[in-house]
């Protein structure tokens, strides 16, 4: 899932772009019209398009970089202009692997902080990762922002650009330094408890309400996925969620009742599912783990899809 952060004054604010296979920010020294072209050479490869080869696809980091460095023949002036950008190839979705080139203040966080700059080079440096779970592009550091909006493809006026859980989230905090005793400590939350709490109040159900608006009883578990195979889960309801961009995988998330708790596991999809807890923490569930949910949990699987752990009258 991609969002880019909204800025406060969009006329000053840089250019965030998504393609097929391509994010990237540009600083406002961009106009429209170059804006575009480059938005437009990004996306050389959405429609299939290869090179003479017949297996590369005819846009990828080189090709891309080539065009917007002074040095080149082919290059287009305006791309040249450009004093800072951040682009990032989307090389191989099963591994998440990426190829990462930086240029002046733009900046790269890759989730769990490990920033990528320009710093120190006339024209630009080139990296690569993989396993990336997140990752933020952005114009220098983190500008001030009135929130964030889903980005499918296009451009959009913003000095940042998220992909996946964002880094800044991803981050591990230094603790608190400090003594605490142990009877100073909260009892940790049980959701087994607070899920019995439901049923004790009387016929409430446990549900999934879907961003589509659709609610799904939890009576069996239930498979989501882009083609789940009944084959291979067994007396469960599956639940077949369109996915044009493919964030979701084939069979993505099963989520179901064991005793009194709320399960969510992973399928062993390609990109997770980002799991926001009722009091904001979230984690990427992903790599077949399992997280319990509590009432007012979400699941966002991607492609803007989004479950939300409630409760509703049993009687219905």
């Amino acid at each position: 899932m991609f969002t880019y952060a909204v800025a406060r004054d969009p006329a000053v604010a840089g250019y965030a772009m998504v393609s097929e296979r391509f994010l990237a920010v540009v600083s406002a020294d961009a106009d429209d019209e170059t804006a575009l072209r480059l938005w437009r050479a990004l996306s050389a490869s959405d429609s299939g398009a290869t090179t003479g080869d017949g297996g590369s696809p005819a846009a990828d980091l080189a090709s891309v970089l080539s065009a917007m460095s002074a040095e080149t023949p082919a290059a287009d002036p305006g791309f040249a202009a450009v004093a800072d950008f951040a682009v990032v190839e989307l090389v191989d979705a099963p591994t998440r692997s990426v190829a990462l080139a930086v240029r002046g203040g733009a900046q790269i966080v890759l989730a769990g902080g490990d920033v990528r700059t320009g710093e120190g080079s006339s024209t630009w440096r080139e990296s690569a990762a993989s396993e990336v779970a997140g990752l933020t592009l952005q114009l220098g550091p983190a500008p001030a922002l009135l929130g964030s909006l889903p980005l499918g493809r296009g451009i959009v006026r913003a000095d940042r650009l998220d992909w996946g859980l964002p880094a800044d989230a991803l981050a591990s905090p230094e603790p608190p330094v400090g003594t605490v005793r142990r009877e100073q400590l909260p009892e940790p939350a049980d959701d087994r408890t607070e899920l019995s709490r439901v049923h004790r109040r009387g016929s409430m159900r446990p549900v999934l309400r879907l961003s589509d608006g659709r609610e799904l009883d939890l009576d069996l578990p239930v498979v989501f996925g882009r083609s789940p195979k009944p084959a291979a889960h067994p007396g469960a309801r599956l639940i077949t969620l369109p996915s044009p961009r493919r964030e979701i995988s084939g069979a993505h998330l099963e989520v179901r009742l064991d005793a009194e708790a709320i399960i969510a596991r992973d399928l062993g999809s390609t990109n997770g599912t980002i799991v926001r807890d009722p009091d904001g923490a979230m984690q990427l569930l992903r790599h077949g783990a399992s997280a319990a949910l509590a009432p007012g949990a979400t699941l966002d699987l991607g492609d803007d899809i989004i479950a939300t752990v409630d409760v509703a009258d049993g009687g219905r």
